[in-house]
């Protein structure tokens, strides 16, 4: 039987890991795709496509390809048309509902308390402050995070984890979810979002982007917000009405916003809130790296070498 021809964008170069999977079934060539045209091209000459969050696969993209796998070692799967992936009969092999093989992937949430400790404790203003041989500590008075109430959005495996993390910090932690979730006692239940951005210091949004979700927190629900309170997101850029997110830290309706998303990521040259993280501290934007470590990286490209694996040989 002759090797399929897999072909990777955007990756340097797989791990050992996940290569010694591969080897014996596919024949592995990196290639850099620059345009939906090179993108397509690829598409028709390869039987495997791998690749993480570098292009966008739309159903014109995907019409008529030679390709029948697409691998994405993600659990969002926005920057994909699955719908016409099904109808061309092209197996989209992910992350995508592996609850159990994630709990050991943890570096999303870690890089969440990352950022809320950046933007409580004015991390990116003191460090630029430093870098330009500055020394003033009285400029960048912090707040704690003991004793702050954390709301989480999406009380899935990240959100979940998340909320664990908060309580070793001594935060309190709120939810809202629209699933029945049996969570630990110490955790308070909110009936409503609403009623979640009311109460908290600090919303943490952890749920899937789709049309559901799409423009989710929008200027209704971040007016409820203390004026002092923050919101951060390791979740998708579309989940925030990016738009109204703006307004509200103009007007200083919100103290605070982090992310690692943008909407229309990775193309964000025209993104007004890069433009205005620019010149302004209270946001900070990180470019979707919350989930990409080493240990991440090689516990999931092998997993997913092995989902393939295992799909061609069935």
């Amino acid at each position: 039987m002759s090797k399929l021809i897999l072909h990777i964008s955007g990756i340097d170069e797989l791990t050992k890991e996940a290569s010694q999977e591969l080897i014996n079934t596919c024949e592995m060539h990196y290639v850099n795709l620059d345009s939906d045209d090179a993108l397509k091209a690829s598409l028709n000459t390869c039987d495997v496509f791998w690749f993480r969050l570098n292009h966008k696969l739309t159903r014109a993209v995907l019409k008529n390809v030679k390709c029948k796998y697409i691998l994405c070692a993600v659990t969002g799967l926005d920057h994909i048309d699955i719908d016409a992936c099904k109808g061309f009969g092209i197996k989209v092999i992910s992350l995508k509902g592996e609850a159990e093989f994630l709990k050991q992937v943890r570096a999303t949430a870690e890089h969440t308390f990352g950022l809320m400790l950046a933007l409580t404790r004015n991390i990116k203003e003191a460090f630029y402050h430093v870098d330009s041989k500055q020394w003033n500590r009285a400029l960048f008075q912090g707040t704690e995070l003991y004793k702050k109430k954390i709301g989480i959005l999406g009380l899935g495996r990240l959100g979940e984890i998340v909320a664990e993390y908060a309580e070793v910090f001594g935060m309190q932690v709120y939810y809202y979810d629209i699933k029945e979730k049996h969570s630990p006692k110490s955790f308070i239940k909110c009936d409503t979002i609403e009623s979640l951005f009311t109460q908290v210091d600090i919303v943490s949004i952890h749920v899937p982007y789709n049309s559901d979700t799409h423009g989710l927190v929008n200027k209704d629900i971040l007016k409820l917000m203390k004026p002092t309170a923050s919101v951060i997101n390791a979740s998708r850029g579309g989940v925030i009405n990016e738009k109204d997110l703006l307004e509200s830290l103009q007007n200083k309706v919100i103290s605070g916003y982090a992310t690692d998303v943008l909407f229309g990521e990775p193309e964000i040259e025209k993104n007004p809130l890069v433009t205005y993280s620019k010149t302004n501290n209270n946001l900070i934007i990180t470019p979707h790296i919350g989930g990409y470590t080493y240990e991440s990286v090689a516990k999931t490209e092998r997993f997913i070498a092995k989902k393939l694996f295992k799909l061609l040989n069935e």
